[in-house]
């Protein structure tokens, strides 16, 4: 017979235990290298973002050299422009219109001529230098006025010598607006914002939208000092916590800076998970939990199912099916265990089939001894009763002999009689009723029973079990007692019979004794005291005692037998102890 281990959730014991196990070994591990890992890949992919974002906000630099160095590249070609220079010599500053597209393609709206005595000759878009610039710096960074507000200006300024009328300075620049934000937003994939200098430490974002001002806030006073003294400063909280980014200070000419370029990375999505050391620490803590969860489940399903299957038959067994059978197929340890079992499964059916053979045999064999020892009981009996009827059909007998012939018949009669009643009590006893009751009370009726058979027997009582109690049939306790009794009245030759009765509660079992002042039990007949028809009176059945034990075990107690120190015998029954209730333990009581 093969059994099938079904292994749903919840768990057995055991796979409970493995589990438990495994996750205690991963647990502390993991929540160990779950806050390394995430203090790592924190501050790891930190250190990145902040490298890009540092590395991407170079591009602000670049697009500022970028206008100076267009600026100078075409500022170069007008002044090496003969045609121009010529132009100039005559007065017309007015640069070529071809010369203004090509500018305006680079980017470059600022155009502006200067004339050898410094005067503004010619300026492109209404625009115009506020304050002071060296005409010696070839690369510059100015602040120019238009019709709304300043702004600044990568200028590049070209030196340009004109025959008989000196030297003419080209100011070629792009405008840091709206065109360069989206422009360096595009290349960067960063958020770009532009904020321009409005007084003292106040700076104000008019680019991002026409018609709201947008003021920086939430900078530190040391971020501050650190961008007024021309130095970049990377802050991981900028704009109330929602961007993580590069302030990059542009100074002009004079070295004040007039302006503040941001780019920024917007928090949130992926990045604020990985920066985020809490929410890594604890979706590493429970990717390891679940690792080692699925790994303990696995081995506690997997490893374990061959003694999940091995428990199912062995509690198969143990209640008596001996066709219990396991699979045994995997060559290691457990399938050599497998494979014991199967056999040993094996050897108990076929010893269970021997014992049943065995059994029957020996009860054959009970049988006929029981059956030869009742025939041999009876047929003495019978033979008195034959012989004596024999000689009442005689003739000739007095009325005396007569008389006693009869009292023979009736007597041997009634041996029989008893010796076949005795028979079918011990055959034929009925199942007990068990109800909880004090045991002294089926004792009293059994002596009251027999002290009126044998009056001339003194008893002592020595009660001491209090309110113990046991759970069996009253009915047939009284018989055991009886039985008990009766063979310690019948054990006395001629001297004074005294019967001690005797009770206590010991380890949780209560005992009732009874004891006679006979000549006791003989040790070579201990062995067979209990054995149906062992007798070693003249006229006994040997079937008193048998009786007793058989009826003590139907109600779940043990019957012993004991010899007295000072001559006599000793019966003890002994049964479990219970409450008045039937409840409590029999040391509890008082």
């Amino acid at each position: 017979m093969r059994y099938a281990v079904s292994m749903p959730l919840p768990l057995n014991r055991l796979q409970r235990k493995v589990l438990a196990v495994i996750l205690t070994l991963v647990v502390v591990p993991m929540l160990g290298a779950g806050a390394g890992a995430a203090r790592w890949v924190s501050a790891h992919f930190e250190h990145r973002l902040q490298q890009w974002i540092v590395e991407a906000a170079r591009v602000d630099r670049i697009w500022l050299k970028g206008y100076q160095n267009d600026a100078l590249m075409l500022g170069q070609s007008l002044a090496n422009s003969v045609r121009y220079r010529h132009t100039l010599a005559h007065g017309r500053v007015v640069p070529p219109a071809s010369w203004r597209h090509i500018s305006r393609s680079l980017g470059l709206r600022l155009i502006q001529i200067y004339g050898p005595d410094g005067r503004l000759l010619y300026s492109s878009s209404g625009l115009r230098i506020a304050g002071y610039w060296n005409p010696s710096q070839k690369q510059a960074v100015l602040r120019v006025i238009d019709r709304h507000h300043d702004m600044l200006a990568a200028v590049g300024v070209t030196a340009m010598t004109v025959a008989h009328r000196g030297v003419y300075h080209l100011v070629l620049g792009g405008l840091l607006n709206r065109h360069f934000i989206r422009e360096v937003s595009q290349i960067t994939g960063l958020d770009t914002q532009l904020y321009y200098r409005a007084g003292g430490h106040r700076y104000l974002d008019v680019l991002s939208s026409p018609h709201h001002v947008i003021a920086l806030t939430g900078l530190s006073s040391q971020t501050m000092r650190r961008l007024l003294n021309r130095r970049s400063d990377y802050d991981v909280h900028a704009d109330t916590n929602r961007f993580r980014g590069l302030y990059t200070p542009i100074a002009d000419s004079s070295g004040h800076v007039e302006a503040l370029v941001f780019n920024g990375l917007k928090r949130g999505g992926l990045d604020a998970f990985l920066t985020n050391r809490g929410a890594l620490f604890v979706t590493i803590s429970l990717a390891g939990l679940l690792i080692g969860g699925l790994t303990g489940l696995f081995l506690s399903r997997i490893v374990l199912r061959p003694i999940e299957q091995l428990h199912s038959g062995v509690m198969s067994l143990a209640s008596q099916d001996f066709d219990a059978k396991v699979p045994a197929y995997a060559n290691d340890e457990l399938g050599d265990l497998g494979r014991a079992f199967n056999a040993m499964a094996v050897r108990l059916r076929e010893a269970r089939d021997t014992q049943q053979q065995r059994f029957r045999q020996d009860k054959l064999i009970a049988l006929g001894e029981l059956s030869a020892a009742l025939a041999h009981e009876i047929r003495n009996p019978i033979g008195v009763i034959s012989a004596a009827a024999t000689l009442l059909d005689k003739s000739g007998q007095d009325s005396a002999k007569q008389t006693d012939l009869k009292r023979m018949i009736r007597e041997q009669s009634a041996r029989v009689a008893a010796l076949t009643g005795d028979f079918l009590k011990l055959s034929r006893n009925r199942p007990p009723a068990p109800a909880v009751l004090d045991p002294s009370a089926p004792l009293k009726r059994a002596l009251a029973g027999v002290l009126a058979i044998h009056p001339q027997i003194q008893v002592s009582e020595t009660l001491t079990h209090g309110l113990a109690r046991i759970l069996a049939d009253g009915d047939l306790l009284q018989q055991a007692f009886t039985n008990l009794l009766t063979n310690a009245a019948e054990a006395f030759t001629g001297q004074d019979g005294q019967i001690m009765l005797s009770s206590h509660v010991e380890k949780g079992r209560l005992l009732m004794a009874v004891e006679d002042n006979g000549p006791g039990i003989d040790a070579a007949h201990a062995p067979r005291l209990f054995e149906p028809f062992f007798t070693t009176k003249a006229h006994g059945t040997g079937l008193g005692l048998s009786i007793a034990a058989a009826l003590v075990e139907a109600n779940g107690g043990v019957l012993a037998a004991e010899t007295r120190p000072s001559g006599g015998a000793r019966f003890v029954m002994s049964f479990p102890a219970l409450g008045p209730r039937g409840t409590q333990a029999a040391e509890e009581v008082p």
